[in-house]
């Protein structure tokens, strides 16, 4: 792997790690309770930052190594769904096991960023908040192992 386009997807990867330490106290604080309306919301904006971090890792992947610029009216779920098969320069970066992890939270992306806050509902977003480092350590891990089997 070139060592500008690694230093890019480690660099991002340090960005996400500090996102997600930073969101822990609301974690803690939303999994013994029920977050009020301005929490919600700021619920739904970390979600969305975390996922733009996964796809920017992604964009990176397929710009350096794929040579590709997505920019079809579907380029988010064309370029995740890439991201689970291999092509000419490189093998697939995920598992199929992240599949409808990384779909949900591209979905969930899709609504916040096209709804109000009052629209957002904890019951949709619970599972995709709390579990969100549990779900990050597994991206980390494949990302982790993709990027050590394309360097050697």
């Amino acid at each position: 792997m070139d060592e500008i386009l690694k230093r890019k997807i480690n660099f991002a990867v340090s960005q996400l790690e500090e996102h997600i330490s930073m969101s822990e106290v609301l974690v803690k604080k939303c999994a013994v309770q029920e977050p009020d309306y301005v929490e919600l919301c700021a619920v739904g904006s970390i979600l969305q930052a975390y996922y733009n971090g996964i796809e920017n890792i992604l964009l990176l992947i397929t710009k350096g190594i794929d040579g590709k610029n997505p920019n079809s009216g579907k380029w988010h779920s064309e370029l995740l769904s890439s991201m689970f098969e291999k092509s000419e320069n490189r093998s697939a970066v995920f598992s199929d096991e992240l599949k409808p992890i990384l779909f949900d939270y591209m979905n969930f992306r899709h609504f916040f960023r096209h709804s109000y806050g009052y629209s957002l509902k904890w019951e949709k977003a619970s599972t995709l908040f709390l579990k969100m480092d549990e779900n990050w350590q597994k991206v980390k891990d494949e990302l982790e192992k993709f990027m050590s089997s394309i360097s050697g």
